[in-house]
């Protein structure tokens, strides 16, 4: 399979598998905490009646959510 034109090498795989070193390090752990709070706080923003009033705001704070969601479903996985 051909590889992606990318502006900087990185190994997928190199990166996984520093990510899964890390994984029971009190540091990352902590990391995964801050993450899953902030994807809380961004919940509880979504049912603000501005938020749900404004459909840009709603937007940002969907792909903001989703970003959360994605990165934390990489850590969850090692």
């Amino acid at each position: 399979m051909p590889r992606k034109k990318t502006y900087h090498d990185i190994d997928p795989e190199e990166a996984m598998q520093a990510l899964s070193f890390l994984k029971n390090e009190p540091n990352f752990k902590k990391y995964i905490e801050m993450m899953e709070a902030l994807r809380e706080e961004v919940i509880r923003q979504l049912q603000i009646k501005e938020v749900v009033d404004s459909t840009n705001r709603h937007y940002m704070l969907c792909g903001k959510l989703e970003a959360i969601d994605e990165e934390l479903d990489t850590f969850y996985k090692l």
